[in-house]
């Protein structure tokens, strides 16, 4: 199993591709223009074209900006596209984008979607959207989870991730640097809320009871700009996930710029 983020962040944007040797790749999100997506998927030795499908986790904008445009990504290239009903009431009263009815697929909270010899599992998270999902894609060597964009994690999700291989996982921000932000109420409320944002605390101590000896890698995803940094995210989760007994690779996706992720 390979996990690439193009882009993990509020600011720069969301997108990641996964992938097995002898399958067609998926990509989860597509918050940043197509250009940027065509020249991230070229560094990895792919086209557009490649792509088995498009899963979209919610509509806030840092996640779906290649899907607001006029002609919007998978339009252009003719991929199919998975998002939950909420999603999809919202791109149609508030986009004028055009996408062809056959590209449009409707999951809901527990469903299985079998593509391109994956099965992906869809799961409702709690953040401020209209059904935001996370989704965990099975593989015939592995599986790969991708939860961004939650102020809590449910026990459910717990259960669904528990021993998965990897994670990439939402370590928004550090408290300390949020509250001293000088950022206004309303916004320290909401990402800090339960329907927003994971600290690197909150993340920790859900990771710790997810791990078990099957899981390899950790990629802590969607770290605040301003309000985090890779160092302390790794910290507080490496040292919440070693009193688990388990000691998995802990590592950080970048804002706006391209890592992969290949198989341990």
């Amino acid at each position: 199993m390979h996990i690439a983020s193009l882009s993990s962040s509020s600011t720069c944007g969301n997108a990641y591709v996964v992938w097995e040797n002898s399958k067609r790749p998926l990509l989860i999100d597509c918050g940043l223009s197509i250009t940027r997506i065509v020249s991230g998927l070229k560094d990895l030795g792919m086209v557009p074209q490649d792509l088995a499908g498009i899963f979209i986790t919610h509509e806030h904008s840092d996640h779906v900006r290649a899907m607001c445009l006029k002609t919007p990504f998978p339009q252009k290239f003719r991929i199919p596209v998975y998002a939950s009903q909420g999603f999809w009431d919202w791109y149609y009263t508030f986009q004028r984008s055009h996408i062809d009815d056959e590209l449009v697929y409707c999951v809901k909270d527990g469903q299985d979607t079998r593509i391109a010899g994956y099965t992906v599992q869809s799961f409702l998270k709690p953040h401020d959207a209209r059904e935001p999902m996370g989704f965990k894609v099975n593989g015939s060597s592995a599986s790969a989870a991708f939860v961004m964009d939650l102020g809590y994690v449910p026990p459910k999700i717990e259960n669904l991730l528990m021993g998965t291989e990897y994670l990439v996982f939402e370590a928004n921000h550090d408290v300390t640097m949020e509250l001293n932000s000088g950022r206004p109420k309303f916004l320290l409320d909401r990402i800090m809320g339960t329907y927003g944002h994971l600290s690197n605390e909150e993340a920790g101590k859900s990771l710790q009871r997810m791990v078990t000896e099957t899981t390899k890698r950790i990629i802590l995803a969607h770290l605040s700009v301003d309000c985090n940094s890779p160092d302390k995210a790794i910290a507080v989760v490496t040292e919440k996930i070693e009193e688990s007994g388990f000691a998995p690779e802990v590592t950080v996706a970048p804002p706006g710029a391209l890592r992969q992720y290949g198989a341990k």
